[in-house]
């Protein structure tokens, strides 16, 4: 199964005999049977897609993302959807005791810095110069400490601080490491989020916007709220239980492709050229099999069963571990 991401203005989206059918002007470049797809992510303006197609989506449970600026806008689908209720249920129960709650974001952040690491000497291990290997070297002993005190972490009214608190930790070293020695190009100053005006940002702000559909779609099939989260404020408009279960995909499937990049991360802005190779390398990594439970099975699949067992925890059936990646 294919995601299908459309990130260049001005293609239109049809239907031709239970094909997808992407044009440019009036002339068709790629044809891609329904059947074989998962998705359907918009990333630009001004693509135009039928409503036949729409339809059809429904039909083979296609979920349709369209986003702006990295920013998913709306999540289109069928109403085929089994067993929903219960999981809600389970995951309202669950996430209504706060003590619950602490479990599962601690879980959370515990994963996304132990993969930041993974991600850093996953980088180390290939040809750089001594202050590069020795500034990576030290941001991994940095990680594994703070990662060990989130795992230590005792429950207290105000554990959301203090994970917080140690996340951001995490994340200023990581960042910081990542400029100064120039990890994601030589513009690369700081982490900025939406309104980002450097390549370097605009890539990692694309890539989560990938990753947010993938983790959407998962989640969905799952049978869960996606607005209901553990970690992140619930607000208007804001997926929080996405947010939640990417912490511990980004830095290996998208901040890893970014730095693979990085010498294309030059001139004002992201060069279409260098968004659809990021696009492909991220999907290429979530195709990717890699161990799990004694076997071999691709990212994709995997973030659905972690998603699956997110619903067994919510049902107080089983232990959720975030997923760490082995560099």
């Amino acid at each position: 199964m294919q995601h299908i991401v459309i990130h260049e203005y001005g293609k239109s989206l049809g239907i031709t005999s239970e094909r997808l059918v992407i044009k440019e002007g009036n002339f068709p470049t790629k044809e891609i049977p329904l059947r074989k797809i998962s998705t359907l992510s918009i990333q630009k303006p001004g693509i135009s897609l039928s409503s036949n197609l729409l339809s059809a989506c429904a039909r083979y449970g296609i979920k349709v993302f369209i986003g702006n600026r990295a920013q998913e806008l709306c999540c289109l689908h069928g109403n085929a959807q089994h067993a929903v209720v219960q999981n809600r249920i389970h995951q309202f129960e669950f996430l209504s005791d706060d003590e619950q709650r602490y479990r599962i974001a601690r879980a959370f952040i515990y994963g996304k810095i132990r993969n930041q690491r993974t991600t850093m000497l996953y980088f180390n291990k290939q040809k750089c110069g001594p202050a590069k290997k020795q500034a990576a070297a030290h941001l991994a002993a940095e990680l594994h400490l703070l990662s060990q005190q989130v795992r230590d972490l005792p429950y207290t009214e105000n554990w959301n601080a203090t994970l917080m608190g140690l996340e951001g930790r995490a994340a200023a070293s990581y960042w910081q490491v990542l400029s100064d020695h120039q990890w994601l190009g030589e513009q690369f100053t700081q982490r900025t989020g939406r309104g980002a005006q450097d390549p370097a940002n605009q890539a990692l702000n694309y890539g989560y916007g990938i990753l947010s559909s993938v983790i959407w779609n998962a989640l969905t099939n799952a049978g869960l709220e996606v607005y209901l989260g553990a970690l992140h404020a619930i607000r208007p408009g804001k997926p929080a239980l996405v947010l939640d279960v990417m912490e511990e995909y980004r830095a290996w499937v998208v901040d890893r492709a970014v730095i693979k990049l990085r010498s294309q991360l030059n001139g004002e802005t992201l060069k279409p050229k260098t968004r659809k190779k990021l696009t492909n390398e991220i999907l290429t990594t979530l195709a990717k099999p890699i161990p799990y439970r004694s076997r071999k099975i691709r990212l994709e699949s995997v973030m659905q069963r972690q998603c699956y067992r997110l619903c067994g925890m919510f049902a107080d059936e089983q232990k959720y571990r975030p997923l760490l990646f082995r560099w």
